[in-house]
């Protein structure tokens, strides 16, 4: 049995910054995916994309961005390439504890464009890396059920002023107010997990 966290703890990693809209039946077929317009860096290369990547920021329109704010964490990303798709260790505590979560980010045919099938009823996880410079920061956008989320990571903390700059124009760009964006702790990253706390999304 896995421990009472998990379902928590994914919650917390993907919900809290990617609603997800309710959809009932005989509602009309699901528009393509918002993301489907923010078009990919270009050029992207996962192989100079591998690495660890720290989460500053997140912009959402979900209510629980707001609600659960004060829960935030400080959150690493560990991504390593497998062909043309990602493998991708995410870090943070719950409750003082380590975890990881591993995720796969499937290859969609289109560099710098993945598909993540995360953990619940309401479909995958489109992502798309639209901005990095791979040595210092990276913009991410991820959609689920037609609700989008946008998201920077860098290297290491803090971010230049010019960075924040077009994580907010992304963010503008996006009909995401400043109320609606959450930056994350500067400190207390996990750099691993023990067996115990290990969320394998990719072998379900």
């Amino acid at each position: 049995m896995r421990p009472s966290g998990t379902a928590l703890l994914a919650a917390l990693l993907l919900a809290g910054v990617l609603c997800s809209l309710g959809r009932g039946a005989g509602r009309p077929p699901r528009p393509p995916p918002l993301v489907s317009a923010v078009q990919p860096a270009a050029g992207f290369e996962a192989q100079k994309f591998a690495g660890t990547w720290l989460l500053v920021a997140a912009g959402s329109a979900c209510r629980a961005l707001q609600e659960q704010g004060h829960r935030a964490e400080a959150t690493a990303l560990h991504v390593a390439p497998q062909g043309t798709a990602m493998a991708v260790s995410t870090f943070r505590k719950l409750d003082g504890i380590c975890w990881q979560v591993r995720q796969l980010y499937g290859d969609t045919g289109v560099p710098g464009r993945f598909l993540l099938q995360a953990r619940g009823a309401r479909g995958p996880v489109h992502v798309v890396v639209a901005e990095t410079d791979y040595q210092g920061f990276a913009i991410l956008y991820l959609e689920r059920s037609g609700r989008l989320s946008v998201k920077l990571y860098a290297r290491s903390l803090p971010v230049s002023d010019s960075v924040l700059s077009r994580f907010e124009q992304r963010v503008q760009e996006a009909h995401l107010t400043e109320d609606q964006v959450l930056f994350f702790p500067k400190y207390g990253f996990c750099e691993a997990a023990d067996q115990f706390h290990v969320l394998d999304e990719v072998r379900r």
